[in-house]
């Protein structure tokens, strides 16, 4: 259950992230309107999801051409590229209605609707996942340099890191215990389930650089905060979520003797 809601949350968060921030860009600007704060977040987010959604039903039917690994392999990078390149256009209309696409929002629709239609997505992300090791790293470390230390020396900037970690942490909690008692899941799942929500990373850090990118120094402080927040979150969250997946039975420790890690045997049928 744990890890079809961690990708529900990060595609929700996008749509959210979306439209407030249009109607953010709405209000720095000072042109505030119904087309500004309405009209605009929501053509982003369907144009987002509708050009995902082509560009992912594309890379379905292109890689039944290709029978090599490596270029399917190669070929799931350049559509990577291509999600990131077509989400850059942008378009005015007339009326003040301009059409912008979230390069976040583009990917993960494409990703989703490509693993959906595609019989051996599973090979190619596997395949994937094997090498974007470093890649995560780098992202992090560039990332990590990014958090300006400074910012909190203003104590109302530190109030608001303090009240959106734990505003953040009570929403995960308290959200996920009183949805899964609504849908009658096992007390396992309304007890634990909020607890491995808690660890936050990648998604927010894309979103943070986005913000940071369209509102100048308030983006910056914005986008300190989080990092700040994605810093505590990793030191505490994986150990959280280790602590409530034991509690909750899923996991249990690997049997050990005198000489290390009892190795363990595939049992197959007949």
């Amino acid at each position: 259950i744990l890890l079809p809601i961690v990708a529900l949350d990060d595609a929700v968060g996008l749509i959210v992230f979306a439209a407030s921030t249009g109607i953010a860009k709405a209000l720095h600007s000072g042109a505030v309107s119904p087309v500004s704060v309405l009209v605009n977040p929501t053509v982003e987010i369907l144009g987002s999801l509708l050009m995902g959604g082509a560009l992912g039903w594309i890379f379905s039917l292109v890689e039944q051409y290709f029978n090599s690994r490596s270029k399917r392999l190669s070929l799931a990078v350049a559509f990577v590229f291509l999600c990131a390149a077509f989400s850059k256009l942008s378009f005015s209309l007339p009326g003040g209605i301009d059409i912008h696409f979230s390069s976040l929002l583009v990917c993960m629709m494409c990703g989703t609707v490509f693993c959906n239609l595609c019989d051996f997505s599973e090979e190619i992300m596997y395949r994937t996942e094997r090498w974007v090791a470093p890649l995560y790293v780098l992202f992090f470390v560039l990332s990590g340099a990014e958090l300006d230390l400074r910012v909190f020396a203003d104590l109302a900037v530190v109030g608001i890191g303090l009240a959106y970690i734990l505003t953040r942490s009570a929403g995960k909690i308290l959200g996920a215990h009183v949805s899964a008692k609504l849908v009658k899941c096992p007390e396992t799942i309304c007890k634990y389930l909020g607890i491995t929500l808690l660890p936050q990373a990648g998604v927010a850090l894309g979103m943070s650089v986005s913000v940071a990118a369209e509102f100048g120094e308030e983006g910056a402080v914005i986008r300190s905060i989080v990092l700040f927040s994605v810093l505590i979150y990793e030191l505490v969250g994986p150990i959280l979520t280790r602590m409530a997946l034991s509690a909750a039975g899923e996991i249990t420790p690997t049997p050990t003797s005198s000489r290390g890690v009892v190795p363990t045997v595939d049992k197959q049928t007949p």
